[in-house]
């Protein structure tokens, strides 16, 4: 009789399967998916777990170029549907401590762009989602905040609503130089030391309140309206 384990790994191999014959690069939907598939119920799980194995999937989360219900095979990891063993891992590990510590010391918001965990892009309706990654992942590891960057999912995969492509260092210092003002200069100066945007209480209380579930949203909302309404 075959065991749960066994059907999940036969499972996992049939979606890698599916995934090599889609070819990296190439989009596809999760109904295709399903249909690659027939008779695995949660293929989307299977397929998260390929993630472990080196297997790149994005999603319209981690690529805005990518609708809802549209994938990204993006890089081919361990091939387990050719007989391949899985390697062991070599990504470093961020303890879960020093991820919100990072997230906590960025204020929620992504460090690049500075929007906020859960707020809506200005260009479409989609909500940033942040990530905690090393700036230099050498080993040994360090993982001490000063190698920890918060980035939401445009900035850590290099994507702007405008298309844009990364900025350059000459033409980043090219406008900084050009501020106006001496306090403007000193202000970006005392940016780039802490790494992170200077933001004011109303921001900040706003960020949070971005984090709330729905429901909560919406009760903090009334009630400080209600406070409004009784103030004038």
């Amino acid at each position: 009789m075959t065991n749960e384990r066994s059907v999940r790994r036969s499972s996992k191999v049939r979606v890698a399967e599916f995934l090599a014959g889609v070819g990296e690069g190439n989009v596809f939907t999760k109904l295709q998916l399903f249909q690659g598939v027939p008779g695995v119920a949660q293929a989307d799980r299977r397929m998260r777990d390929l993630r472990e194995l080196g297997w790149r999937i994005d999603n319209y989360k981690t690529d805005p170029r990518l609708q809802p219900d549209e994938y990204r095979l993006t890089a081919i990891g361990t091939r387990i549907d050719l007989g391949e063993q899985p390697k062991q891992s070599t990504r470093p590990r961020i303890p879960a401590t020093r991820r919100r510590e990072a997230l906590e010391r960025a204020g929620f918001a992504c460090q690049s762009c500075g929007i906020s965990a859960g707020e809506t892009y200005p260009d479409d309706d989609q909500k940033a989602v942040l990530s905690v990654h090393l700036v230099e992942p050498i080993q040994p590891v360090d993982t001490e905040l000063s190698n920890l960057r918060v980035e939401c999912q445009r900035c850590s995969t290099g994507i702007r609503g405008t298309g844009r492509a990364r900025p350059t260092p000459e033409g980043v210092l090219e406008r900084a130089s050009g501020l106006s003002s001496r306090e403007d200069r000193r202000r970006l100066y005392r940016l780039m030391q802490s790494g992170r945007p200077e933001r004011d209480e109303v921001e900040l209380i706003f960020a949070e309140w971005l984090r709330l579930e729905r429901e909560e949203r919406l009760d903090v909302m009334l009630k400080l309206a209600g406070a409004l309404i009784e103030e004038e």
